[in-house]
């Protein structure tokens, strides 16, 4: 199975109080596994983690919430969750991919 190079979401997993969802992909070329886990008010928390494949370890590279972007959608059953959420996973996604790689070129600091 390879990882795909952009995250992709088909379904929101409910939970006891919203939704949550959940894609594999590749950050500056490592498995990299982001959650995004909303509210019923649409409060949301999302990591990207990152395997290391020296240690065979997960990772985290990022974490962000409903402050630092805005709210989702809080009915998984609206045709528009969807997408919204694909569209903050996209932006996760970059985000991550340029913490990832401007740590890379930066290099060691001590």
């Amino acid at each position: 199975m390879r990882t795909p190079d952009e995250p992709t979401i088909d379904t929101l997993a409910r939970t006891d109080n919203g939704y949550r969802a959940r894609s594999l992909c590749l950050v500056d070329h490592q498995p990299a596994d982001i959650t995004i886990t909303v509210d019923s008010e649409g409060r949301f928390l999302s990591t990207v983690c990152v395997f290391d494949q020296m240690s065979l370890s997960w990772h985290l590279l990022l974490r962000a919430d409903h402050l630092d972007y805005s709210r989702l959608p809080a009915d998984p059953g609206h045709p528009d969750t969807l997408e919204a959420v694909r569209e903050r996973m996209r932006e996760l996604h970059a985000t991550a991919v340029w913490v990832a790689s401007a740590a890379r070129h930066v290099g060691p600091r001590w």
